[in-house]
């Protein structure tokens, strides 16, 4: 039966197609991976170990269902709603369809683009830190 404890309700579905211990590992892997990008959104700063390829991807496509262009069952008409007909064209830039800033300012969080003012955010801090470190 489920806890209530999203990691280990996660670990106990899995291990029913996979077995406890395969799926601990599954889940401890994962978990370590978002535990690493949790600090760097904490701290603002980078990683001391980076990140694989496979994990910024998976980062980043994470960020980009925050954007309200990639909500299930949703349709906006707004004009500067981001739209994307083509798959290859949302693969390519993991969806993120609506840009950043607003108005004239392109520091301005865009309300529907959560994940992309956040990926704006987030870089410009990571820049920050890294140009501290060199200096």
């Amino acid at each position: 039966m489920f806890s209530g404890d999203p990691q280990e309700d996660l670990c106990e579905g899995i291990s029913r197609y996979i077995g406890v211990n395969a799926a601990r590992r599954a889940i401890q892997r994962l978990c370590g991976v978002e535990a690493r990008f949790n600090n760097v959104i904490r701290t603002g700063c980078l990683p001391e170990e980076g990140f694989s390829e496979a994990e910024i991807e998976a980062i980043i496509n994470k960020l980009a269902l925050m954007d309200s262009n990639n909500w299930c069952h949703s349709s906006g008409v707004g004009e500067r709603e981001g739209r994307i007909l083509l798959n290859l064209v949302r693969r390519r830039h993991f969806g993120l369809a609506h840009g950043i800033g607003r108005s004239g300012d392109i520091t301005a969080i865009q309300p529907k683009a959560s994940g992309s003012s956040l990926i704006n955010r987030l870089s410009n801090a990571l820049l920050l830190d890294w140009l501290r470190r060199c200096a």
